[in-house]
């Protein structure tokens, strides 16, 4: 919910964990589990296969550092989205700097542009920076990366230039972006949101990144779990999602509602911290 996470509340701090009948959503097509997976970079599976949980943490400023360190373990594969809060605490801090990260990074409209990354507002230092100490993934949605220049930007006064942001993609990005190992392209409309109640009269409505990465996720676990022939192998873990109903206002196009009614019942082994 890449927008969800916008709050600036202080969080509400609270767990959920439902049974799996609780949920309306318990795929058993064992086709989309397996697009599911293989829709994420090489990396990421490899070490989705060898991990305990996922961790999605929304771009929440609610969300401190101080509970990052409190919730974080040693066998975790993170999943953060577009301008994704607290960049160096992920790219520098003791245990989050070693831990695999899948980036998600959304398509801006119609547009070769994607939030987070350039010639928008993006925290590319900072990913290579990652890059080199734990297993990094790339995920944008609908396309690949263009390579945009600034002049390719339709609104780019919504995201002024400024001394912190850079404006290409360095080389060693580039061989990541180019690389099926390190980065791949989800479509908005996959089947993991099949059910999802769009609004037609709405230009670009659209799952929001929080949501249609949850869903992907679930199914991705439900591959592993098949493959592997195992009690199922990952947790899931989210952290700084909103459940109330404050979050229209980030984005009109989103099914807030939908999204929150789909959460509040979530599946076996899937804990939500909500704010």
């Amino acid at each position: 919910m890449s927008n969800i996470e916008s709050n600036t509340e202080k969080p509400i701090f609270k767990q959920s964990i439902a049974l799996s009948k609780n949920s309306e959503y318990i795929s058993n097509d064992i086709n989309t589990a397996q697009s599911a997976f293989l829709t994420l970079p090489v990396v990421i599976q490899t070490a989705l296969e060898q991990a305990k949980r996922v961790v999605l943490i929304a771009n929440n400023p609610a969300v401190t550092t101080t509970q990052l360190e409190m919730l974080l373990q040693p066998d975790d594969v993170l999943v953060l989205f577009n301008h994704f809060i607290h960049a160096d605490f992920f790219a520098s801090h003791q245990l989050a700097s070693l831990l695999p990260k899948l980036l998600f990074f959304r398509q801006i409209g119609d547009s070769k542009l994607h939030f987070g990354l350039p010639p928008r507002s993006n925290h590319i230092s900072v990913v290579e920076q990652m890059a080199e100490t734990a297993p990094l993934g790339i995920l944008t949605s609908n396309q690949p990366y263009q390579f945009p220049t600034l002049a390719d930007d339709p609104s780019p006064n919504d995201d002024p230039v400024t001394t912190h942001r850079i404006l290409d993609i360095p080389s060693s990005m580039k061989k990541l972006l180019s690389s099926p190992t390190y980065h791949s392209v989800l479509s908005e409309h996959h089947k993991v949101v099949a059910d999802y109640p769009y609004f037609t009269d709405i230009h670009s409505s659209a799952p929001s990144s929080g949501f249609l990465l949850y869903r992907l996720m679930l199914e991705a676990r439900a591959y592993l779990h098949h493959i592997q022939n195992t009690k199922l192998p990952l947790e899931i873990v989210m952290i700084g999602f909103n459940d109330n109903d404050k979050t229209a206002h980030f984005w009109h196009g989103h099914n807030w509602d939908f999204e929150r009614q789909e959460m509040s019942r979530p599946p076996t082994g899937v804990t939500i911290h909500w704010y």
